[in-house]
């Protein structure tokens, strides 16, 4: 099982959708200290009445939270995950698997938790790529906050991965899964900061797990295991939880 899981993991690696993400991830990084050099007034305002001072550091964060990573997973996720078995469903190969001792959900699972793993991939790859292009680029740029932050944001990209490969299990169309995930990520996504404008909503907003991801945002001074330890855990269930109802859905495929 480990073995197949690290060969699928390689092959969707070498894919071209892959590339494709890591080209936009790349764009990101390079254009993110010109949006900086004159970032929106909005943000700006935002940013003071959020953090109480637009301090170069809380611009930087808030920028590269709101309007690049959050971005990035409502649509990376949707490329990587929203085809999971269909083409192998499309291919004819899943009556072949279903005759061997891997039924069809555990190889739902495996390819689910294999995308996961391409998706933290590139998280992660990004980020310690932005660690050491930003603090030449961005002025006050704190390298262990935004590791933090970030590490806090990669569980949140992981969970969205999960639940794009869920929807397909359910919805059993590449391009209508395709579609409901990238909407169902971008509500998310479009409503994760609400807490953070409306503090009287902070509690209701708690149940979306982009907040969860964007949580760090809030304790860019105090980061530490008490801050990022609970909603790691948050996030990692929820994903271990809509993996499973996906491998529930995929399971009418064997009928």
């Amino acid at each position: 099982m480990s073995r197949l899981l690290w060969l699928d993991y390689l092959a969707t690696i070498r894919e071209r959708k892959t590339w494709l993400c890591v080209a936009m991830l790349a764009y990101a990084l390079l254009v993110v200290p010109v949006v900086l050099a004159r970032p929106p007034e909005h943000v700006r305002a935002a940013i003071t009445t959020w953090f109480g001072g637009a301090a170069p550091f809380q611009i930087f964060m808030y920028v590269w939270v709101d309007l690049v990573m959050n971005k990035v997973i409502a649509f990376v996720p949707v490329v990587l995950a929203s085809g999971v078995v269909l083409r192998e469903r499309d291919a004819g190969v899943l009556p072949l698997l279903a005759s061997k001792p891997l039924s069809i959900p555990r190889y739902f699972a495996l390819r689910a938790l294999s995308v996961c793993a391409v998706m933290v991939t590139l998280h992660v790859a990004t980020q310690l790529a932005g660690a050491v292009y930003f603090a030449a680029r961005v002025p006050g740029f704190r390298p262990g906050p935004f590791l933090g932050a970030m590490s806090l944001h990669a569980f949140a990209a992981l969970f969205a991965t999960a639940l794009c490969a869920a929807i397909a299990a359910w919805v059993k169309h590449r391009g209508a899964s395709a579609l409901i995930g990238f909407a169902t990520l971008g509500g998310l996504v479009g409503l994760s900061l609400i807490g953070f404008y409306q503090p009287a909503w902070r509690g209701l907003t708690l149940a979306n797990p982009m907040t969860l991801g964007a949580l760090g945002l809030g304790s860019l001074d105090h980061l530490g295991p008490a801050v990022l330890g609970p909603p790691m855990l948050a996030l990692a269930a929820l994903t271990a939880l809509v993996i499973a109802a996906g491998a529930a859905g995929v399971r009418r495929m064997e009928a």
